[in-house]
């Protein structure tokens, strides 16, 4: 049984923007990450093939995460200052800044909390891993 934290946690990482995946060991019942350009042995190999991979930042798809938290915004003129914050290069900077000085950064943090956990349990829950709060 892992903890639904530690998978979030194991999701935030991967998205983070590093070329890292992130990996459940359920032998020793703990997440562990892997670089890019990470060199490893065979033994280090055989414990991949045992783990179960966690999302990769590409199927956990924040800039998706932002567009769906823009349609649950009713003020058009802040609905329209977010929907043109994403708009080409830099759009994750110019959304953060938007909700800042509309003041709805909490919002969109509590948003995207809600969205990482969904995905953590919908992981667990394919994987058939136990999981607890």
């Amino acid at each position: 049984m892992i903890k639904l934290n530690e998978v979030i946690d194991g999701l935030e990482f991967v998205n983070s923007g590093l070329d890292t995946n992130a990996y459940f060991n359920p032998d020793k019942n703990e997440i562990f990450y892997i670089g890019e350009y990470d060199t490893y042995d065979d033994e280090f190999e055989e414990l991949i093939e045992k783990s179960i991979m966690l999302p990769s930042k590409y199927e956990i798809h924040e800039y998706s995460m932002m567009e769906d938290f823009i349609e649950t915004i009713d003020d058009v003129k802040l609905y329209n200052q977010l929907c043109i914050a994403i708009t080409g290069p830099g759009s994750f900077r110019r959304f953060k800044d938007t909700c800042i000085n509309f003041e709805i950064i909490e919002d969109w943090y509590k948003f995207r909390d809600k969205k990482y956990r969904e995905i953590a349990i919908n992981w667990c829950r394919e994987n058939n891993i136990d999981y607890k709060e």
